[in-house]
């Protein structure tokens, strides 16, 4: 039998996430997932998965957690087990086996899903089977709160139904008792608890200043230059004005484009990480859209990049993220030029503190008193703070399956405050990138646009990746003119621009 050893408090950043949550900004993470037919396998049904589910229950605990709010506002509320947890509530089939759904059809289930709200009432977390496409493959959608689990720790509640190996079965549930305090003694219980449980932390603070005060100095003050580099560097500078920011509705659609692992070999001729390349294909397909309405641009947009803090191998409830702030380069003209810029930034990201930094400043917020903390929060979502969120997230190595059908195609969904239009996710899967632009249609109706806008910066960086690789090459084969022959020397300079010119328009395996 299992049960949780005690309630959760959320921290100041989950809780945040419930402090922005709005009917017109739902705060929820999610997917859109489509895996191969099954061949002579059975269709895929929710019952199976709820099968499934079941018996791995015990693994993922927090998926039974639901919220329970603080009284009055006074502290951020805290998880607690849903006595009446039903697996049929949050793993739901949208439609019959025996129903063809059209990809029309599909975008429109997607986008009412993932538009509305989760209910509070319940732990915060759905998945919606479409069992057959028009093609016979099987569409799966999924939403989670972000104040439950960032983007990693969601993979656990994939795990409860799909597998990293075709024919898994199902395991005999594990009996399960809820847990937890209710009702004003269990608040107080719990406050005691953890005043108690910050009270030993500040003594154990207090005697390592007095045991070691030099190096108790020295943890202040670099916490304190690391608040201070984060406001420089990521909170005071302003976003630049973008068609980006405007005010936005309840609606929301999320439109995929799927980027080949040989388009992605091709544009990573130049160098770069598969990151690098993505960032640089939104940057340039962001550009496009500038251009469409206003002239060129002439600084950078201001895009948050969240980066997971968790260890190697940490998978806990919660949200363990940095939220660092990075330039993408839309005003620069050429693919290649954005693509270096991109590489210059995301190695300052790695080879500096600006993650630990803005994680410091989080973590400094969370002192301000909860009753305050809604202002502070939705100030710091605001257009004025940044243009667009993109995220980047890796899945699992190797295939992945749902009851016997492989994962082809995944688009994650990445939350949109009042402000912002639009926000970009990135999957890595099997060396190809998903990217998942989540909109408001009706704010940001370009959003249809994006895939073919990715594709074609893509396509230029290969472009130019290949056109570099035969100058190269013409260069390195290129034999000095005889001096009493510059007629060859001629001949030679002009098959090396013939050859480059070749290269240029044919894309890299």
């Amino acid at each position: 039998m299992t049960s949780a050893t005690s309630t959760r408090r959320l921290s100041p950043l989950d809780g945040s996430f419930l402090r922005l949550d709005t009917q017109q900004s739902p705060m929820h993470v999610g997917w859109s997932a489509v895996f191969g037919a099954p061949g002579d396998r059975p269709r895929p049904t929710a019952e199976a998965m709820r099968e499934l589910a079941a018996g791995r229950l015990h693994e993922v605990p927090w998926c039974r957690w639901r919220l329970a709010g603080a009284s009055f506002g006074l502290s951020e509320p805290r998880w607690i087990d849903d006595a009446d947890f039903d697996l049929s509530a949050h793993i739901v089939q949208l439609t019959s086996p025996t129903d063809r759904v059209s990809d029309e059809t599909f975008e429109v289930l997607r986008s009412t899903v993932l538009s509305t709200p989760l209910d509070r009432t319940r732990p915060l977390w759905q998945v919606f089977l479409v069992p057959r496409l028009h093609d016979g493959r099987v569409g799966m959608i999924g939403k989670i709160h972000h104040a439950l689990v960032d983007g990693m720790a969601a993979l656990q509640i994939v795990k409860l139904f799909v597998d990293s190996e075709p024919d898994a079965q199902p395991r005999s549930p594990v009996r399960w008792r809820p847990a937890g305090r209710s009702g004003a003694a269990g608040w107080a219980m719990d406050a005691a608890r953890y005043a108690v449980s910050d009270g030993i932390g500040a003594l154990r603070a207090g005697s390592e200043a007095v045991t070691h005060p030099r190096s108790s100095l020295a943890a202040a003050t670099r916490a304190a230059k690391l608040i201070v580099a984060a406001v420089a560097d990521d909170v005071l500078p302003p976003a630049p004005t973008s068609q980006l920011n405007a005010r936005i509705g309840t609606r929301r659609t999320l439109i995929g484009y799927h980027a080949p692992r040989s388009l992605l070999r091709a544009a990573r001729g130049r160098g770069g990480t598969l990151n690098d390349v993505g960032l640089t294909a939104v940057a340039g397909a962001l550009r496009t859209l500038e251009l469409r309405r206003a002239e060129p641009p002439t600084e950078a947009l201001k895009a948050m990049i969240p980066v997971s803090m968790r260890r190697i191998g940490e998978e806990d409830a919660g949200t363990q993220i940095a939220m660092v702030y990075m330039p993408l380069p839309i005003h620069l003209a050429t693919s290649g030029e954005r693509l270096e810029y991109v590489r210059e930034q995301t190695a300052l990201l790695k080879h500096t503190e600006r993650p630990e930094a803005t994680q410091a400043f989080v973590q400094a917020a969370g002192l301000v008193p909860p009753p305050l903390r809604t202002p502070v929060v939705r100030a710091l979502a605001t257009p004025r703070q940044f243009n667009l969120t993109v995220s980047q997230s890796p899945a699992p190595r190797g295939s992945l399956y749902l009851l016997g059908c492989e994962l082809e195609e995944v688009y994650s969904v990445v939350p949109i405050a009042q402000g912002h239009a639009l926000a970009i996710g990135m999957v890595r899967y099997r060396n190809e990138l998903f990217f998942g632009c989540y909109a408001d249609p009706l704010a940001l109706p370009e959003v249809h646009d994006l895939p073919g806008l990715l594709e074609a910066e893509l396509e230029e960086l290969a472009a130019a990746a290949a056109a570099q690789r035969g100058g190269r090459a013409a260069h390195a084969t290129a034999v000095p003119a005889p001096p009493v022959a510059p007629a060859t020397a001629t001949a030679s300079s002009s098959t090396a621009r013939s050859r480059a010119n070749g290269h240029a328009l044919t894309p890299a395996g």
